[in-house]
């Protein structure tokens, strides 16, 4: 490169090369195809629930949510629904302890969701967010006739 004959034009060189060197130093950092981490993939165990007929109430919908390593997760929100079906009995957010519990969920309003929550069960679903992938898991309910 021949060297500037004045001031003005050497600060002009300078910055002409600083920002190529920039380019460059951008696109080759592009080029490496970095993609974002998958999201990890949770354990998931629901617990058996029971059915209260005299109150028309199912009670101990309950699921829990851990990582590979056994590890609770805290603050994923977590669906309660009739098994196979959309209709929503509940929905809790994980513990400290990875538990979504719903204490009490009235029967579902249609004869059939709540036929075959009794026959079928219950599934319990965590929809995936940027970190964990989603994830559900299945349980029966039984009837409690106290």
């Amino acid at each position: 490169m021949p060297c500037p004959t004045s001031r003005a034009t050497a600060i002009s060189t300078t910055a002409l090369t600083l920002a190529s060197a920039l380019t460059v130093t951008a696109a080759s950092a592009l080029d490496h195809n970095d993609q974002p981490a998958p999201p990890k993939r949770l354990n998931a165990r629901s617990y058996d629930a029971s059915f209260d007929v005299l109150a028309r109430q199912t009670s101990g919908l309950k699921a829990k949510l851990s990582e590979a390593d056994g590890t609770p997760v805290a603050g994923l929100p977590v669906k309660f629904t009739v098994a196979g079906e959309k209709a929503l009995l509940c929905e809790a957010v994980t513990d400290t302890d990875g538990y979504a519990e719903c204490k009490k969920s009235r029967l579902p309003a249609f004869l059939a969701s709540a036929v075959k929550l009794l026959t079928g069960g219950y599934d319990t679903t965590f929809d995936g967010n940027s970190r964990y992938a989603p994830v559900s898991t299945h349980n029966s309910v039984a009837v409690d006739m106290r």
